[in-house]
């Protein structure tokens, strides 16, 4: 708790990503990534290019971890492999992240760092870990798990006219104001 994440970045009718984080030890953690569609089967090219990795470039990713550990600058990569408004060399938003996370050693020095209000998001969810965690020292078990049916929730991505409001682009959406799917909400679980 909470080991999930996805984007909101599929449009109706794409493919949904996904990844879950699993702590094995103070410093490592399996990462497991999947996806998934909600209106139809995934198709056995798309498994088969699962499978295969779908373009990630582990090579790349390897590389500027592996240079940012020993505090080198990568040396330019060819101008064919940079894409616009990308100078990584590195395919994939999800392999560039990952890269920059790897490249931090297994535990990063938090103390010299300067959040701004764009990192709001990060600062809520340093306090829920945290705070969870001193918690469940005290024997106490994390609150989210009483409360499972409020992560029934679904990300995704619309285009939409701008004179609409945010409920009604969700109901447009999910087929509800709060991108809620499955049972319906009740009273008692909010």
């Amino acid at each position: 708790m909470p080991v999930h994440s996805y984007a909101p970045s599929a449009m109706p009718g794409e493919n949904i990503f996904g990844q879950t984080f699993v702590p094995v030890t103070d410093t490592n953690c399996w990462i497991y990534t999947y996806a998934w569609n909600p209106e139809r089967p995934l198709t056995q090219g798309e498994r088969d290019g699962y499978d295969r990795g779908n373009g990630r470039d582990l090579r790349g990713r390897r590389e500027l971890c592996a240079a940012a550990q020993q505090g080198q600058q990568l040396p330019d990569r060819p101008q064919a492999a940079r894409r616009p408004n990308s100078y990584t060399g590195i395919k994939g938003v999800s392999e560039q992240d990952a890269a920059v996370q790897d490249s931090q050693g297994p535990i990063a020095d938090r103390t010299s760092e300067h959040l701004g209000p764009t990192d709001l998001g990060i600062m809520h969810f340093r306090k829920l870990v945290m705070d969870a965690a001193r918690a469940l020292q005290q024997g106490e078990a994390p609150a989210h798990l009483s409360h499972q049916d409020r992560y029934a929730v679904r990300a995704g991505a619309c285009v939409t006219n701008e004179a609409k409001d945010l409920p009604a682009v969700m109901v447009e959406r999910f087929g509800d104001a709060t991108g809620f799917v499955g049972r319906p909400r009740t009273a008692a679980a909010e």
